[in-house]
């Protein structure tokens, strides 16, 4: 998949110069516009404030994204090329949405003040965010349950559910004193089991013991004694390190056990194409809000660095990857002048002799606030749009 790059740069009255200027030193990169709508600015203040809110958001709803692949991967099972057909947002693929973004003016209306779109947007997530949280919950106790089923059906004698496995006539039935008992002996012990089973406790049947089934690891035995000694016989059996089983045979007790499975088994499957459903169709809504925070990021940072009114130029780039380097070397030492300037028109203005000593445009040293607003401060706009959630395919 593919690492893009949004930013933005002065635009100096002239946006085609400035796309122009941008393209020569992006190269065989891509260039594609990338439109914002005429906010409401505010005061210097609250961009401030909005500024750390957005990084903040920013990153979290990058994690939610990653969250939602992991998550569909995990579930589905499916390789990271059957995953890209799957992720749409307003049916197109993530990199073509990208590419193409455009302000959703009726969902996010462009009229309303910064705040209150951010508001908007974290609710939303809000609600995504608590949404996964409990349909996960939801799935992994049901899981959890499979695999207990699972276990019982599958495992050795020494766990696994014996209603499959016992008969009626490995029983005694309907005796007033009598019980049988199955016990899980470990394959290396069965001449211990077979040479002590009587002597474990008093009122134990002679020669009453019988190989019912066994697995790589256990035999299950019966034995038959008085049901006055059950508890006795059972702590003498795991002393010896044989595992008598809580079982008594009913054949209503196992077919109910067997339509609990079944159900289990088809609650799991059908919470499983839920969830599925689910975060294929949420996924658009959460890459669509987390651009659409990239896109209000530009914006306020854009204000902040360059100043009012906007004069700047928005874009989105995907450099090629073994150039990528490269190529943001070479736009920061063409934009190296913004490091120096209050603000980013000074350049214009000092060629027609209009410098003023004091700048009212709303602009400041950047430098001072670097560390909100970029964890690698550059002399521009600058920030990832990284849709590398795909890259090893598995």
């Amino acid at each position: 998949m593919t690492l893009y790059w949004l930013l933005s740069v002065p635009a100096h009255g002239d946006g085609h110069v400035a796309w122009r200027d941008l393209k020569s030193r992006v190269g065989t990169g891509d260039l594609y516009d990338f439109v914002l709508p005429q906010f409401k600015i505010g005061t210097l203040d609250l961009l401030v404030r909005l500024s750390d809110d957005l990084n903040k958001f920013d990153s979290a709803y990058e994690n939610t994204m990653s969250k939602f692949v992991d998550t569909l991967r995990a579930l589905s099972g499916v390789t990271n090329q059957q995953l890209q057909t799957m992720l749409l947002v307003d049916d197109k693929p993530v990199d073509q949405y990208i590419r193409t973004f455009s302000w959703n003016n009726a969902k996010y209306r462009a009229d309303r003040s910064l705040p209150e779109i951010v508001g908007q947007i974290a609710d939303q997530m809000g609600v995504v965010d608590g949404a996964l949280k409990t349909k996960m919950t939801q799935y992994n106790a049901i899981k959890n349950s499979l695999a207990t089923v699972r276990r019982k059906q599958n495992g050795n004698l020494s766990v696994r559910t014996l209603g499959g496995v016992v008969r009626p006539e490995h029983c005694v039935e309907d005796s007033e004193y009598l019980r049988t008992v199955f016990v899980a002996v470990p394959q290396q012990l069965t001449r211990d089991w077979l040479n002590s089973y009587e002597r474990l406790t008093d009122m134990v049947v002679p020669r009453s013991t019988q190989l019912v089934a066994e697995d790589p690891e256990y035999k299950l035995y019966s034995v038959v004694l008085f049901k006055r000694v059950l508890d006795e016989f059972s702590n003498k059996a795991r002393d010896a390190k044989f595992i008598v089983r809580d079982f008594v045979y009913d054949q209503e007790a196992v077919e109910r056990d067997r339509l609990n499975a079944m159900e289990i088994v088809e609650q799991e499957q059908e919470l499983l194409d839920n969830i599925t459903e689910w975060l294929r169709g949420s996924f658009g809504d959460v890459v669509a809000a987390w651009m659409h925070i990239k896109a209000l990021r530009v914006f306020v940072e854009s204000i902040l660095r360059y100043g009012i009114p906007p004069d700047f130029l928005p874009v989105l780039v995907r450099p090629p990857a073994k150039q990528a380097s490269k190529i943001k070397q070479q736009l920061a030492d063409f934009y190296a002048y913004l490091e120096t300037s209050n603000r980013a028109s000074d350049r214009a203005r000092s060629s027609t002799g209009k410098n003023k000593k004091n700048d009212d445009s709303g602009a400041f040293d950047m430098h001072e606030f670097s560390s909100i607003l970029s964890s690698e401060y550059m002399p521009f706009v600058f920030f990832e749009v990284p849709w590398t959630f795909l890259d090893d395919d598995q």
